[in-house]
């Protein structure tokens, strides 16, 4: 998994956008302001936790302006489907080209580590945290919150 000060893997994938679809580039999103990057391994139980509680924090209470992208293994139609299902306020991204292996939380068996990131405006990685199993209980996101604060 990439740590503190490592280059962020840039990418462009497609993802929610509204009720509709749009590509987004992470360094395009970075250079306006830091980034929050969370992988999801799909529609289960412990991944709608982690979506829900990213959108419910309130980042503005933080920074003043932060990019959110929830990652999912999974085409943009089962994106679509699971943000209207949460209606989730930031981009959903189907992660078609292999962007959780780059940053280093794919599993060995194939499936992907619950993980966040803060992304600076220099695409490198300011904060990272994996979440275990979470069991239903809902992700803490103080790594992540207090690398946002950091910048």
């Amino acid at each position: 998994m990439l740590s503190p000060g490592d280059p962020a893997p840039d990418f462009d994938l497609q993802g929610t956008a509204g009720g509709g679809v749009g590509t987004y580039r992470l360094s395009a999103a970075t250079n306006r302001a830091p980034a929050v990057v969370a992988f999801a391994p799909g529609d289960a139980s412990d991944s709608r936790t982690l979506l829900t509680e990213l959108a419910e924090t309130d980042w503005a209470g933080v920074s003043d302006a932060v990019a959110v992208f929830g990652v999912l293994p999974a085409g943009i139609d089962d994106c679509q489907s699971l943000a209207a299902a949460l209606s989730l306020p930031y981009p959903l991204l189907a992660d078609t080209h292999g962007v959780a292996a780059q940053f280093g939380v794919r599993k060995q068996d194939g499936s992907m580590q619950r993980a966040a990131f803060v992304v600076d405006k220099r695409c490198r990685v300011r904060a990272a945290t994996a979440f275990d199993d979470l069991d239903g209980t809902v992700p803490d996101l103080d790594t992540v919150l207090r690398g946002l604060a950091e910048l």
